[in-house]
């Protein structure tokens, strides 16, 4: 396939949105103290909820024996309330269990354990050796917990790309099992959308057996885009003193759009090079517009490497050695710019005034000035001899 090595170079550079939007990662040690609170609190709920139905009896039976309102039991066992502290006694010995298997003390800790490994793995992305360690922890630990399950899909497709023929059996078991088991929408989401990148890649293998049209099969059961929540996140400006939700949604959009675009026009075969170059060009000069401060949030990655480093090759195509050296100078500076960040920093455009941006919160191993040399070096395609020539040099002597 012609510029089968670039087309599957573009496509990894690109963060899919689905993981740009999940994060687990939180460092306010108030906000764990609450999720401890939380997850006590469901684990609770779904203890009672099992040992009523163990007894027998209704949850008006119950609320009668504790001398509470059924929809406080009812509230209880959704997770939405807990019983008064001299409750428990009572609860644990009608139902014959102790007060910490009462309120499923080492379910709790075991979720604040698993939470805490996703979200390392999900913080990883360059690591490769650490990410597969941290997986294989979490598999051997969680292994039928479907949010382990679904990571653990999505590194195999994307680690196995280039023999990912050699693993079709256990990529179509694990999503198989996700599709047949899990009860959570945006996971079972999430897993179709991994599996149409792995049929869509084994379409292009010759005697796979699979074709587009297995994976356009799945597509057609995703929902439309304009029944995304980000599209209704806009009516948090008219309710609240925040623009928060604004500005996440206005990134996630940006970022989808963006995705889109180059998939299309930069390693689609139907348009000429010039076009390309052009496209390229305007895409780079309306992120300059609405990131006017340079500092580009969750786009960074994408303006670095995807944005003026793909540009480059684009020159480099032309023959126009030139402008390729200026976008790769301009990666250069963006790479140097970026990992001399404060992990956290505030954003200035009129879009985005106020907005904070956490360059850890997602690939806190991304480290730009070695993604990019690598990249100028090993995987853009350049000539020896266009490697050689000083201006090159000087701009690799930048990333050391």
């Amino acid at each position: 396939m012609k510029n089968s090595h670039f087309a599957g170079k573009v496509f990894k550079e690109y963060v899919i949105v689905f993981t740009v939007v999940r994060s687990y990662y939180v460092s306010d040690r108030s906000v764990r103290i609450k999720r401890k609170v939380i997850n006590v609190t469901v684990c609770l709920g779904e203890n009672i909820k099992r040992l009523r139905r163990e007894k027998g009896i209704t949850q008006e039976a119950l609320a009668e024996l504790l001398s509470v309102s059924f929809q406080s039991v009812s509230r209880w066992e959704r997770g939405e309330s807990y019983p008064d502290i001299t409750l428990l006694p009572v609860l644990s010995g009608f139902f014959g269990v102790t007060v910490d298997e009462l309120l499923g003390v080492n379910e709790a800790r075991d979720e604040d354990e698993l939470l805490k490994l996703l979200e390392e793995y999900d913080g990883l992305r360059w690591d490769v050796e650490r990410k597969w360690k941290t997986l294989d922890i979490l598999r051997e630990k969680y292994p039928t917990d479907f949010r382990v399950q679904v990571r653990y899909l999505g590194k195999y497709i994307f680690d196995c790309w280039k023999d990912i023929d050699k693993h079709s059996s256990k990529i179509t078991a694990i999503y198989e099992n996700i599709q047949r088991g899990c009860t959570d929408d945006s996971i079972r989401m999430e897993a179709k959308q991994y599996y149409i990148g792995y049929l869509e890649r084994m379409s292009c293998i010759e005697n796979s057996g699979i074709t587009f049209e297995d994976a356009d099969k799945i597509i057609q059961t995703l929902p439309s885009i304009r029944y995304a929540k980000e599209l209704n996140c806009f009516s948090y400006q008219y309710h609240t003193n925040s623009d928060e939700k604004v500005h996440e949604t206005l990134e996630i959009l940006i970022h989808t759009l963006f995705d889109v675009m180059l998939s299309w026009y930069g390693q689609s075969e139907k348009f000429p090079l010039d076009f390309q170059i052009e496209m390229q060009e305007a895409v780079i000069k309306a992120l300059n517009f609405i990131y006017s401060d340079e500092n580009y949030g969750i786009m960074w990655k994408a303006v670095i490497s995807s944005c003026y480093g793909i540009n480059s090759v684009f020159y480099y195509r032309k023959g126009d050695w030139d402008n390729a050296l200026r976008s790769l100078k301009r990666t250069a500076e963006l790479a140097v710019k970026f990992d001399s960040l404060d992990r956290c920093s505030t954003m200035h455009s009129p879009l985005f005034n106020g907005h904070i941006f956490d360059k850890d919160a997602k690939d806190r191993d991304f480290v730009a000035i070695r993604h990019i040399r690598n990249n100028m070096l090993n995987d853009y395609g350049f000539s020896d001899e266009f490697k050689a020539t000083p201006e090159f040099r000087e701009i690799i002597s930048m990333l050391e």
